[in-house]
């Protein structure tokens, strides 16, 4: 009786597992064509695997995991798993190409030809024809000669000024993301000599820290110290990652 028992259970166990989990077999392309040395990624699991030569990858999934797929040369790409994605016989994952970046790119807005007066050019417009106004010699005809509104100019200053901290109320600087901030901050040799990572994991182990909820928020508060603290604790989870 014990040993039906036992093998009951066991049954059951494998049924279960196989109800769960399936190893999902899949191909990334980009334009049609396949792309191999893609890093993907089960964020749930954190068992990840790398296309080969035609693109292919296999991985052990559940519907409802998270893939991550990144390379150096594709954008990167994130994909929640459906019960559809799982089931079927190969799943296809289209990435797009990064852009090239432009460098020393001048762009000139160029506007229709139209002839705008300021308040200053009126009031330069006045004081010249006041210059050259005829005037009856030693009699007070209630004006000043080449006079200037200092009021109004008074008011145009001080609304130049509102105007200027206005604009600057108005356009906070965004934040920076993530992995931007690692950018500007931390070069390769950072990756290489103090967390001791091999070249070809850094741009892995970028991808995991990013999917760590604190990320974004730490890179908001641009602290370098309380950054390089949180990358020593993810490098100690990502050595013990199995691969």
């Amino acid at each position: 009786m014990a040993k039906i028992m036992y093998w009951c259970c066991l049954l059951f166990s494998i049924l279960g597992f196989s109800q769960s989990k399936k190893l999902l077999h899949g191909k990334v392309v980009s334009d049609g064509k396949a792309i191999s040395h893609v890093d993907v990624v089960n964020m749930n699991t954190t068992k990840n695997s790398t296309t080969d030569s035609e693109g292919n990858f296999s991985l052990w999934v559940t519907a409802g995991d998270e893939l991550y797929f990144l390379s150096n040369d594709y954008v990167d790409f994130k994909m929640e798993l459906t019960p559809t994605h799982v089931n079927e016989t190969l799943l296809v994952v289209p990435l797009d190409k990064k852009p090239i970046a432009l460098e020393d790119v001048e762009i000139v807005n160029k506007s229709s030809l139209k002839v705008q007066i300021s308040q200053a050019d009126i009031d330069a417009i006045k004081l010249s024809k006041q210059s050259q106004a005829l005037k009856v010699v030693n009699v007070y005809d209630g004006t000043i000669e080449n006079g200037v509104d200092f009021v109004r100019m008074f008011k145009g200053i001080t609304n130049w000024f509102k105007n200027k901290d206005k604009e600057k109320l108005e356009k906070p600087l965004p934040p920076i993301a993530f992995k931007d901030y690692l950018a500007e901050h931390f070069d390769e040799a950072f990756y290489l000599t103090k967390l001791q990572l091999k070249p070809e994991e850094i741009a892995l182990f970028i991808a995991y820290c990013e999917a760590d909820s604190r990320a974004k928020p730490l890179a908001e508060r641009q602290d370098v110290l309380e950054m390089a603290d949180f990358l020593f604790e993810k490098k100690e989870e990502f050595k013990n990652l199995e691969r």
